[in-house]
């Protein structure tokens, strides 16, 4: 059975139906200011290239912002956590610093499912946030239970998507996974967003020249969407808001196939800090 850590927050009213989506992705705007809260049936995705919640000490301003995107102040949050093996340190520490920010949160648990209706579930939340982990492991495990058309029901319903490294790979059609910590390949995603993805894109030496390799060859849907640890990106819909951080400097890039191979176009970033 699930986990659940409460803030005191009321559960919502279940939200049904879904939107139409156009297949195009914008571009950021560094002055944008998208922390209204989601609108009824506006699907949203938030994700994280890799970091989460910051060093102790210091704000935490992904929290604070995902927060802000939900329609209730004290929103109910869904912790999938396949990635990682359903890593019960994984969810208690992300439990406990939502939890400090009036969240409540429910560990929904892939290898001992409290229900099938998992679309009923899902849209029973604000928030839906994906750990980290190996992407490859969670497509295969979710597309065995059906558990992405699940996902996929509630996004269009308007209830918010987040999560960080293989919880940004999952949406898109394709990421770079490493999964295989000797060997970055790619894995097929959801589809929610056209093109790929490739967070972690500033820790290891091979994650730009690889992404750059299989972009510009083909091997990897374009446009690719690469994140830095610190960065974040906003969707409504399937078109990007803006690109955030955490770190001045931190970056975000947009990685396309051109006429002699790939082209990497830095993004506007705007940073959260002060």
């Amino acid at each position: 059975m699930g986990r659940e850590q409460d803030g005191g927050a009321n559960r919502r009213d279940m939200i049904l139906g879904g939107l139409g989506l156009a297949l195009t992705v914008g571009t950021t705007g560094a002055s944008a200011a998208p922390q209204m809260r989601s609108r009824a049936g506006t699907p949203t995705i938030f994700a994280t290239g890799g970091t989460f919640f910051p060093p102790k000490g210091q704000r935490p301003h992904f929290p604070h912002y995902l927060i802000n995107l939900a329609r209730s102040k004290r929103p109910r949050i869904c912790w999938l956590g396949a990635a990682s093996g359903e890593n019960p340190q994984a969810y208690d520490g992300f439990a406990k610093g939502m939890t400090a920010l009036g969240c409540t949160v429910h560990h929904f648990d892939m290898f001992k499912p409290e229900t099938l209706d998992f679309a009923d579930f899902l849209t029973s939340f604000d928030i839906v946030y994906v750990n980290g982990g190996s992407s490859r492991n969670l497509m295969a495990m979710w597309r065995d239970w059906g558990f992405d058309r699940a996902l996929y029901t509630a996004w269009q319903a308007g209830t918010i998507m987040s999560g960080h490294s293989a919880g940004f790979i999952c949406w898109f059609q394709e990421g770079l996974s490493e999964s295989y910590p000797k060997l970055l390949s790619p894995v097929k995603g959801m589809g929610f967003l056209p093109g790929s993805a490739d967070p972690h894109y500033n820790m290891r030496p091979d994650r730009r020249s690889r992404f750059l390799q299989l972009i510009g060859d083909g091997q990897l849907e374009g446009p690719g969407l690469a994140l830095e640890q610190d960065t974040a990106v906003l969707f409504r819909g399937t078109e990007m808001i803006e690109c955030v951080s955490t770190k001045p400097g931190s970056g975000a890039f947009r990685v396309t196939r051109g006429p002699s191979g790939a082209e990497e176009r830095a993004l506007p970033v705007r940073y959260l800090g002060v």
